[in-house]
């Protein structure tokens, strides 16, 4: 006899907010921005090199994600630390740009073409048949726009977009410009620098030891396009549970909520938002404390605090149709 397995889902149905995000979030996937992830995964897995990256993950120095002495203020939740006062990740990062995707897709370029110890030769902002450019690797929401002589192409839009994070990343110390800026050659000569921003003293990035302490993903976290799927919330609470500088004593990542605001610069809005999907795409487990099943908490001093574990194998998927599917199903869901 044949026995049929229904699988129930009992988590909290999304809400009206929630549905308007997910059908934004889908139509942007589903578009222009999703054909874009597509086009910036085929060139990476172009790039060819022997660099550490499928082999021992993509590996950050923990400066980049954690702030070491907490800012002076009165900063909270309703009041989060300014940008020059955060970690140089949350420092750049945003609800629509595409610095820190930009920041990290440079870091995963030269973990996978130059070996341990290795400083990656920079790419144009625009490639050429030979040789890719940045607007190559990075997924952008760029369409062609106008008709006749004003007419803007896509990928001149993309290369604006990848200037404007450029000029950000000089900003905070990520990158050294050669030259003075003002002519659109200045892009073209520069230098990626390593992840402690304009924190500590500059230095050339060079590809982290595999005994240096650092914070690490699994591979698909680049590979499989997660970099670009993912919002910039989601990375950041990715980068500080595989950081977990600050955390409770246990087998989880616990970060209590002064260490969440202050050290790594994230909020509580983005941060619950983020929570919330990165549970359902399968790459957190996600253990609420005293917490019933419409969200609302029970109360105590800690009802705040989650506990995290990476879903490693969640990272072996590919993120665009993943990512897609869960979005539809949850919409479906009433």
């Amino acid at each position: 006899m044949k026995i049929s397995i229904i699988s129930l889902d009992f988590s909290r149905l999304p809400t009206p907010k929630d549905r308007g995000a997910y059908e934004a979030r889908l139509a942007r996937l589903t578009g222009s921005y999703g054909e874009s992830v597509k086009r910036a995964s085929r060139t990476l897995h172009a790039l060819q090199g022997q660099g550490p990256l499928v082999k021992h993950g993509f590996r950050l120095r923990p400066d980049f994600i954690y702030r070491r002495e907490a800012p002076a203020g009165d900063f909270s939740d309703r009041k989060v630390p300014p940008r020059d006062l955060r970690p140089p990740s949350t420092e750049i990062s945003s609800s629509r740009g595409s610095t820190l995707r930009l920041y990290l897709t440079a870091l995963a370029v030269a973990q996978k073409t130059n070996r341990v110890g290795g400083h990656p030769q920079w790419l144009p902002v625009v490639g050429s048949t030979d040789r890719p450019g940045w607007t190559d690797l990075i997924a952008t929401d760029a369409v062609r726009a106008g008709n006749g002589l004003t007419t803007l192409e896509a990928k001149d839009k993309r290369a604006r977009s990848v200037r404007a994070s450029l000029k950000r990343l000089e900003t905070a110390g990520l990158i050294r410009f050669a030259r003075s800026e003002g002519k659109r050659g200045d892009f073209e000569n520069y230098d990626l620098l390593d992840e402690r921003g304009s924190s500590g003293e500059q230095q050339l990035y060079k590809v982290p030891g595999l005994k240096e302490p650092v914070a690490t993903l699994p591979p698909g976290f680049i590979l499989n396009s997660w970099v670009h799927v993912l919002e910039d919330s989601e990375l950041a609470l990715l980068l500080m549970v595989a950081c977990g500088i600050g955390s409770l004593s246990g087998p989880s990542v616990s970060i209590p909520a002064e260490t969440r605001l202050l050290h790594y610069g994230i909020g509580r809005d983005p941060y619950s938002r983020a929570r919330k999907t990165l549970e359902l795409f399968g790459l957190l487990n996600v253990e609420e404390v005293k917490r019933h099943r419409d969200g609302k908490t029970e109360g105590g001093e800690n009802h705040f605090l989650h506990r995290f574990a990476l879903r490693t194998r969640g990272f072996d998927e590919d993120a665009l149709p993943t990512v897609t599917a869960v979005l539809k199903e949850q919409l479906a869901r009433t």
